[in-house]
């Protein structure tokens, strides 16, 4: 049989994730092959991450807190999250999300993108819907370590990837998460209005389809011309 990695590179990319979630805990035999998949993946999406961050000021968007939309990981951090993945147990795509990814904060104010963080009006109703962009909002290994250190010895700890779609519109709420530890190959990433079992990977198709900020996949018809600049068709 040809590897998960062979076919995925052959393109394969939507069968061979439905495949390797369907395994659940992933047998020892196929992590080499698995990990190879992972990682390919999320060189593809740090891709996509630093395309968009690039775009993003040249369209006026301007940070909710002042850091860079997108800090590619270091090396201390690539040693961090390979540390993490021994000591907590990874989801095969989180560490390589850690490894490849880095931290992304698309959360902020931008009125060609429609993006209110500071900005009026403040959003009413709930999400998901145009009102809810939910930007694209991923932590660096050194996030996940500092919360493994204080909470990692409760059980069924349950690790904070992200604000929620109120929380990155600057209205109360909640955050997305993961179930820590899973050595599944995909984990569902809870708490994403609209997309109940949607995984780490499915959530990442979906934010590079809407240019970082797929809340705009809900009503389309109301996304703001200026998304057809960043969006694009995942390649993973």
């Amino acid at each position: 049989m040809s590897s998960y990695f062979r076919r995925y590179l052959r393109g394969e990319r939507v069968a061979v994730w439905e495949e390797l979630r369907a395994l659940g805990p992933v047998p020892d035999a196929l992590a080499e092959d698995v990990a190879a998949v992972a990682d390919e993946t999320m060189i593809r999406v740090g891709q996509d991450v630093a395309r968009i961050a690039a775009a993003l000021p040249e369209l006026g968007w301007v940070s909710a807190d002042g850091v860079e939309p997108h800090e590619p990981p270091t090396e201390g951090a690539i040693a961090l999250a390979d540390s993490l993945a021994d000591k907590v147990g990874l989801p095969f795509a989180l560490e390589a999300c850690l490894r490849r990814v880095g931290r992304v904060w698309f959360a902020g104010d931008c009125e060609a993108l429609l993006l209110s963080y500071h900005l009026e009006p403040v959003p009413r109703g709930q999400p998901p819907g145009p009102e809810y962009p939910d930007p694209l909002c991923l932590p660096s290994a050194y996030t996940l370590a500092a919360d493994w250190d204080e909470y990692g010895g409760e059980p069924g700890f349950v690790f904070p990837m992200a604000p929620d779609e109120r929380k990155k519109a600057n209205v109360p709420g909640g955050t997305q998460d993961l179930v820590l530890p899973s050595l599944v190959a995909d984990p569902v990433l809870r708490g994403v209005a609209g997309r109940e079992g949607v995984t780490l990977v499915g959530y990442l198709r979906e934010s590079v389809r809407w240019g970082g900020f797929p809340g705009y996949s809900f009503a389309p018809e109301l996304a703001p011309a200026a998304l057809i600049t960043l969006g694009i068709e995942p390649d993973f």
